[in-house]
């Protein structure tokens, strides 16, 4: 995992979860991909690639370092 760069892309609040997701993929050099969801029943949805949770945990602060940031 690549620690070193972040892209910043914007938070928006009018995205579909599938419209979150092609815009996330036209970036083609992702390595590691983190999704954290919620599915038709409510139930938290987590999925990964090719990370350990205590990586997730570290992206996951990463992304809490992002939302705190005055814009």
């Amino acid at each position: 995992m690549n620690n070193q760069k972040v892209i910043a892309l914007p938070a928006s609040v009018n995205y579909t979860p599938e419209q979150a997701l092609q815009s996330a993929v036209q970036f083609s050099a992702l390595q590691d991909v983190l999704i954290v969801g919620y599915d038709a029943d409510g139930c938290l949805l987590v999925r990964s690639s090719k990370m350990t949770r205590a990586e997730a945990l570290f992206l996951l602060e990463k992304a809490k370092q992002w939302a705190m940031e005055e814009q």
